[in-house]
């Protein structure tokens, strides 16, 4: 079904509240999109974008929350998608975070969700048609403490075989599990201390250039993100000077290479039932040195004035410009809010109306335009909406 498209001028009066709050933000021209809503599951939430069926097209993969199952949704590469065959598919309980992985080694990409609500992993394994069926082992039962949120998966052991890592965020630790590379996991697998109550989002990328995957945790009581360095054989030591101050009560994290310069960043948003300082709630922008350290962006934390509940960040260029832009979705008062990015590091600011609730978010050229798109969960409709930029 297709919406007509929605656009949210701003007044003056707002424009003007935003450049005293945002400083070195400014406010320009707002994008123009293509606003399509697709149907899902009960209650969609975390979303991801990869091609699963290995036609060259991104597809998008949603977790249903209240059904308990994964919507695919195959692209044709021109903004169209179906579902694909026997979706939507079991996932377990509480699908949080679904991390994208050939976790056995056939070539084609499989699922690894985090059930949250429980210590337990499902792995999905993929067909390479668009289809999935649940590793013969799956769910498999981890010793997170209370439970987990996060998921991440790479080649962490430096033996060619995917492991995962998660959170035992009571316990102030990461758990990386091996995988056997045949779909399973090798329980227990190791703990490694993080920063207090890494409540979230965990992510991975390597941050200090050297080849191997390293580890982000959110820090939520520390105020601070923590940079666990990975040495390709299973370890991990914090990167000097970690942990980074991030704002207050960090609880998102989008990494890209935000000011260009070839080293990778973290966007990073808080979880704002605590705070009382509304100047406090914003993204936090932290630049890496490519060695694994990070220091505030200039006129970071950039406000968030106006979004109730950011609940998800992503990452992209939404306008084709060429610089990387930031979208947060604000889940009490169903807004999208825009950071584009500009060749003088300033931030233009854009909101977008939408119905999303705590739900997901996801950036990604669907239409191979040279420009992203963001697909949004609406939590309480069992859709997704999907802004093409135009």
């Amino acid at each position: 079904m297709r919406m007509k498209t929605t656009i949210t001028i701003l007044t003056l009066s707002v424009i003007a509240a935003w450049l005293t709050a945002v400083g070195s933000a400014r406010v320009l021209t707002l994008p123009n999109f293509e606003q399509v809503v697709i149907p899902v599951g009960k209650g969609p939430g975390s979303i991801a974008i990869a091609d699963v069926n290995r036609d060259g097209k991104p597809d998008i993969i949603v977790a249903n929350t209240e059904d308990e199952t994964i919507s695919v949704l195959l692209g044709d590469g021109n903004g169209h998608f179906r579902l694909a065959p026997g979706s939507p598919f079991p996932c377990g309980k509480g699908p949080n975070d679904i991390a994208v992985a050939d976790m056995n080694g056939d070539g084609n990409p499989d699922l690894v969700i985090a059930n949250t609500g429980t210590p337990y992993l499902t792995i999905l394994l993929g067909d390479g048609r668009g289809g999935f069926k649940s590793s013969p082992h799956s769910p498999f039962a981890t010793e997170s403490y209370p439970h987990v949120h996060g998921v991440v998966a790479a080649d962490f052991m430096g033996d060619g075989k995917l492991a995962v890592i998660t959170d035992s965020w009571g316990h102030d630790q990461i758990l990386l599990i091996p995988g056997d590379g045949n779909g399973n996991l090798l329980l227990p697998g190791t703990p490694f201390h993080t920063g207090k109550r890494p409540y979230q989002r965990l992510r991975s990328a390597d941050f200090n250039k050297d080849g191997k995957p390293d580890v982000v945790t959110t820090d939520l009581d520390m105020n601070a993100v923590t940079i666990l360095l990975g040495n390709g054989r299973g370890g991990f030591v914090e990167a000097p000077g970690s942990p980074f101050p991030a704002g207050v009560f960090p609880w998102g994290v989008a990494i890209d290479d935000i000011n260009g310069d070839g080293n990778l960043d973290l966007a990073v948003i808080p979880y704002d039932r605590d705070i009382t300082n509304p100047k406090q709630l914003g993204v936090t922008v932290l630049l890496g040195d490519g060695r694994g350290s990070f220091t505030t962006m200039r006129g970071s934390p950039f406000s968030l004035a106006g979004c109730s509940g950011p609940d998800r960040i992503a990452t992209g260029d939404i306008n084709g410009d060429g610089f990387r832009d930031i979208v947060v979705s604000c889940a009490q008062n169903n807004k999208l809010i825009l950071f584009l990015g500009s060749k003088d590091g300033a931030f233009e600011i854009s909101t977008r109306s939408v119905e999303t609730g705590w739900s997901g978010l996801a950036v990604g050229d669907l239409r191979g335009n040279g420009k992203d798109d963001i697909v949004v969960s609406n939590n309480s409709s069992g859709t997704i909406t999907i802004f093409f930029s135009k």
